[in-house]
């Protein structure tokens, strides 16, 4: 049995219905993407015990703790406003977990817990005084000090500007891999599910809708929404380029090669050619371009390594790339 186990889940509002089934292993860092109301926070918080389920288990570390009260769970969460104590330093805010526990013993953790989210010598400070990416930290060591089975990160990043958020989420890594705790992280950006996570869970309309490492989904990605929603991307109707088959066909911007003159498909058999396309845009990236194409009306995306001197160009895509979504 997996260390979280989640069996059947259900919570039903007026307007939407939560539905899932989900496992995490010991040690995992899992992070949960998707848009918008497709249920991320609302999973946590009944994970959590904010809420109660309508329907299903939840099963942590061989224990059902479906039904158990918050403080009874042994989880931690940490959410995206800075929910620390004014009137306390930040010591005591990190201490505050740790009730337990002598003296001696709570100042000794807090230091450890200082020097492993960067903020050594940071104690007597007040958290008024705190810049927003050293207040999450603090949040961070003192959901740590109570030394949760689980720690529940819900969007722990969006009220940082994106340097800051960069610096956090390398530093949220770093304590997993230090302290082995198992993590769920939920997060709207791919970019920081992709660079932290072991495994990312894709939720649309309160269910699972994809499940796997950040590299599987973008390579495989097994619906048309999962596709655009870990990457950028072209959807073309499949019968343009194959008889009788339905659907759309997709590939990613990288997978097309970019020809200024026309290609004879007779020489390139393993490959899909699209002639005659337009060039509508052209965004310099730094390390290339990135095309946007028109070809018979229908947009494609492309990267090229160099800018096109004419503005219709060849495309072509080894067949092997083009994949068959709904």
């Amino acid at each position: 049995m997996a260390y979280l186990e989640i069996r059947n889940l259900k919570k039903e509002y007026r307007d939407f219905t939560l539905s899932i089934s989900l496992s995490v292993d010991e040690g995992e860092f899992l992070c949960v993407i998707g848009p918008s109301g497709s249920g991320k926070s609302t999973l946590l918080s009944i994970i959590a015990g904010l809420e109660e389920a309508d329907g299903g288990t939840i099963t942590l570390a061989g224990h059902d703790i479906t039904h158990s009260r918050i403080q009874e769970r042994g989880i931690g969460m940490v959410f995206q406003d800075f929910a620390l104590f004014p009137s306390m330093n930040v010591s005591r805010n990190i201490e505050f977990g740790m009730k337990e526990k002598d003296k001696a013993r709570r100042k000794e953790i807090t230091a450890d817990l200082l020097r492993l989210v960067g903020l050594e010598g940071y104690g007597k400070r007040s958290v008024n005084s705190l810049s927003g990416g050293e207040a999450q930290r603090v949040q961070l060591a003192r959901a740590i000090a109570s030394e949760p089975r689980i720690l529940l990160l819900d969007e722990p990043l969006s009220a940082l500007d994106a340097p800051m958020r960069k610096n956090i989420r390398n530093a949220v890594r770093a304590i997993h891999d230090s302290l082995g705790i198992t993590m769920i992280y939920v997060t709207h950006d791919r970019e920081e599910a992709f660079s932290i996570s072991d495994s990312i869970l894709l939720m649309k309309d309160g269910q699972a809708e994809a499940r796997g490492s950040a590299e599987d989904l973008y390579r495989n990605p097994p619906s048309l929404f999962s596709a655009f929603f870990t990457g950028e991307g072209t959807a073309l109707p499949a019968h343009l380029i194959f008889e009788n088959m339905e659907g759309s066909v997709f590939f990613r911007p990288e997978e097309a090669a970019i020809a200024e003159e026309e290609l004879d498909p007779s020489l390139y058999t393993m490959h899909v050619i699209f002639s005659g396309c337009e060039v509508i845009s052209c965004e310099f990236m730094g390390t290339g371009y990135m095309l946007g194409l028109s070809y018979r009306g229908y947009p494609l995306l492309c990267q090229s390594a160099t800018k096109p001197r004419r503005r219709t160009v060849s495309v072509m895509i080894l067949r092997t790339c083009l994949r068959n979504l709904q």
